[in-house]
């Protein structure tokens, strides 16, 4: 086979397959029982609509504080599609991705995969070649159909359901939560962080014999004083800070502590204070005004945003918004009307999936919101950032794109493979 590059293998692997999204475990299955890995010692699998890269950020620097090597898998990536793949928090190199890669092909005959598909096998590849002690799996869509649900689970997470993807998930939360719900195992623990779990989700539970675990009567998560509290039947551990969403960070250390993982409180908040994850609810200064950058897509994650955000008396948020046409923008960005403001629409060049600046002025329009700016990225940034007074913020959302387009900007990097 011919060495390819990695920006010419994932060429090759985004047009191997007639459509991006092909939800079903049966192509998947039959190349990962063609490659004959050893299955992971332990594997945790995070499903949710939102909050689902924090919990896996935090359950592998929990695992990873334990001393196991941990095999983390997340999607989509924001620079470099290494990202995907992280040993003990670091990236793969472009070689060994390659040589997944490579496997992956000489396994699947005249098997089509999806881009996705392809990537999570190599991931699967990567964690056997390194021999990992846990595998953290990210669901990309759903959960039951994902690829990432080839493997089973001894410990199922589900984040949160809320409304989002609606065209492969269905249109309601208890059709999206047994989509979700899909990752369970019988007789293992499902960590369920979703305050309002549907119906769906429980019944699925029973009816399969998974050990579900409820917040709200089998561990806890609330605000006390400036503190959040974590608590369940075995442990209590306040944290003074937290940097991800409080219902991710319950889901990691309920997650963990099912796995058999034991860790002194002490630890497992020294974590917490520590990890954060790029693009959610990050915060830096930029040309003498703070900037925060979220990948929030939807209404549940926009909203989680607004009750996050600090905002001065009298000061205002300038908003930098690029979506993706498929996206519900109207109930997006109706939670953030609620803060006074003006809106940035930049386009995302080279994303064909992105609303036009235009259809999302449109909008914003008939909710009668202020747009100031559209057209190229840099210039509605700078355009934010110039018009931004002293005690404003500016917020820049609405999908990974748009947030990695942004940090091209505040934070260049060189070495970049998409």
């Amino acid at each position: 086979m011919t060495e390819l590059s990695l920006a010419q293998w994932l060429a090759r692997i985004e047009r191997a397959h007639p459509t991006e999204i092909d939800l079903g475990l049966e192509r998947t299955q039959q190349v990962y029982k063609t490659l004959n890995l050893p299955r992971p010692p332990k594997v945790l699998t995070v499903a949710g609509t939102n909050g689902k890269g924090s919990c896996v950020a935090l359950a592998s620097a929990l695992l990873q504080t334990a001393g196991l090597k941990v095999g983390a898998y997340t999607s989509p990536h924001l620079h470099h599609y290494c990202e995907r793949v992280q040993i003990n928090g670091a990236s793969v190199s472009d070689a060994d991705m390659c040589l997944a890669f490579q496997a992956i092909e000489r396994a699947r005959g005249d098997i089509s995969l999806t881009y996705f598909e392809f990537g999570t096998l190599a991931a699967l590849w990567l964690f056997a070649d390194k021999a990992v002690d846990v595998a953290v799996l990210e669901v990309g869509l759903g959960g039951r159909l994902d690829a990432v649900n080839i493997i089973d689970a001894d410990v199922a997470v589900i984040t949160s359901v809320a409304l989002d993807h609606e065209a492969w998930l269905g249109n309601d939360r208890e059709t999206i939560g047994r989509e979700k719900a899909g990752v369970a195992r019988a007789g293992q623990p499902l960590v369920c962080a979703d305050p309002n779990p549907p119906l769906s989700v429980q019944r699925y539970a029973e009816a399969i014999g998974a050990k579900a675990l409820w917040l709200g009567e089998h561990f806890h998560m609330q605000k006390v004083a400036d503190c959040w509290q974590f608590s369940s039947p075995e442990l209590t551990i306040s944290f003074p800070a937290i940097k991800l969403p409080a219902n991710s960070v319950a889901a990691a250390v309920m997650a963990v502590a099912h796995l058999g993982v034991a860790l002194a409180p002490t630890q497992i908040a020294q974590c917490v204070a520590r990890v954060n994850l790029t693009g959610r609810m990050q915060t830096l200064e930029y040309q003498g005004r703070r900037v925060v950058l979220d990948v929030a897509h939807n209404p549940a994650a926009t909203t989680h945003l607004l009750d996050n955000l600090s905002l001065p008396k009298a000061a205002k948020v300038h908003w930098v918004f690029a979506i993706m046409a498929d996206k519900d923008i109207a109930a997006t960005v109706e939670p953030l009307l609620k803060l006074p403001g003006c809106w940035y629409l930049p386009k995302l060049p080279g994303v064909e999936r992105a609303a036009a600046p235009q259809v999302v002025a449109q909008t914003l329009a008939q909710a009668g919101a202020q747009v100031r700016e559209q057209g190229e990225f840099a210039h509605c940034l700078a355009a934010a950032v110039s018009q931004a007074e002293e005690d404003d913020l500016v917020v820049i959302l609405g999908s990974f794109f748009t947030v990695a387009a942004a940090l091209d900007i505040l934070q260049p990097q060189a070495d970049k493979v998409t």
